[in-house]
């Protein structure tokens, strides 16, 4: 009788722990993922869809969430320095970005003034050889992973001193960049003075008249309402808005091989939607800023050439900044 009660009492005990291990194996990984972004923008769109995409494949075994609009951070190197913590798992952050938080100065010869005419051109460079090394160096620096990466569209001027008919319409005004050398480089090249503000800051330093105007894409003067605190716009686009999807290395190595796989299978096709959403956004913002009040300036070939020759100097003397070496490989592979 006492036999089969501790058999009784072992095989109870072995049943609850059965239960618990398969409780344990069945709760799913949490992956946080954080974007300055407004819900309307395409950044907000690809992240859904990478959210949607992800749990399906994974059988719900990964959870995630997103947090936008500034919610955990007022600017993209934040979000970057918090996927590297891995307070965050994933974000997206311009090139310039990562030049500066890995040191990689090679990241930078995305923003030579009219390097890449195209989108073509960007992704072809991005999802190549160049690409894959950057977010090697990226890895080994910084823990972190690029994935590919995305236009946010070209980047064009606006101010609220006057139209922008040519590059001397813009000397000496306060105009936002980046804190990347080569945008800063860009509006010098076109008259300007370039001022360094915070994304999440800059609506407000339009309206307080901190800065006279701004560069970025065309997009996010929709999508977070630009259009309010400016008034003339010039379709300059000498650079595109290069965005990288971005993983912490530690996170996305400790995945099980099944979850690892469903992570994998989720990035080119989220990568191709938030191309899409990126293009239809660029393409119907024009026309939604003239709606909106803007007086949006756009070149013919001959008129678009003053601002090409004004920055034209910057592929030329200013080759330090990335190095010689990538932009040489860089033209090689675009066959220019």
């Amino acid at each position: 009788m006492k036999r089969i009660s501790l058999l009784s009492f072992a095989l109870a005990a072995f049943t609850v722990f059965a239960l618990n291990g398969s409780a344990s194996a069945a709760k799913p990984v949490e992956l946080k993922i954080s974007h300055i972004a407004t819900e309307v923008d395409p950044i907000h769109m690809g992240w859904s869809f990478f959210k949607k995409t992800l749990e399906e494949k994974s059988g719900g075994q990964i959870k995630v969430t997103i947090f936008s609009n500034k919610v955990l951070s007022n600017s993209n190197n934040e979000d970057v320095e918090k996927v590297q913590t891995n307070i965050v798992q994933m974000t997206s952050a311009p090139t310039s970005s990562l030049a500066a938080i890995g040191n990689i100065k090679e990241y930078k010869a995305f923003d030579y003034a009219y390097l890449f005419e195209n989108n073509d051109e960007l992704y072809k460079v991005i999802d190549g050889p160049v690409g894959q090394e950057l977010s090697s160096r990226l890895i080994q620096k910084t823990g972190i992973k690029a994935l590919g990466g995305y236009n946010l569209g070209w980047c064009v001027v606006s101010t609220n001193k006057g139209p922008i008919n040519s590059p001397a319409d813009l000397k000496s005004q306060k105009i936002r960049t980046m804190s990347s050398d080569l945008q800063m480089e860009i509006i010098r090249a076109f008259g300007g003075n370039p001022v360094i503000v915070n994304y999440g800051e800059l609506f407000t330093a339009c309206q307080q008249g901190t800065v006279d105007g701004m560069m970025t894409s065309t997009g996010l003067y929709v999508s977070d309402r630009f259009y309010e605190v400016q008034k003339y716009m010039g379709a300059t686009n000498a650079i595109g808005l290069l965005h990288v999807p971005l993983v912490n290395a530690a996170f996305y190595n400790g995945l099980s091989p099944e979850l690892k796989k469903a992570f994998d299978e989720t990035i080119p096709l989220y990568l191709e939607a938030v191309r899409k959403y990126e293009d239809d956004f660029e393409a119907a913002a024009i026309a939604e800023l003239k709606k909106r009040g803007m007086q949006v300036r756009e070149y013919t070939p001959e008129e678009k050439k003053a601002f090409v020759d004004a920055a034209a100097y910057i592929m030329n003397d200013k080759t330090d900044i990335a190095g010689k070496e990538i932009i040489a490989r860089i033209k090689k592979e675009l066959g220019k």
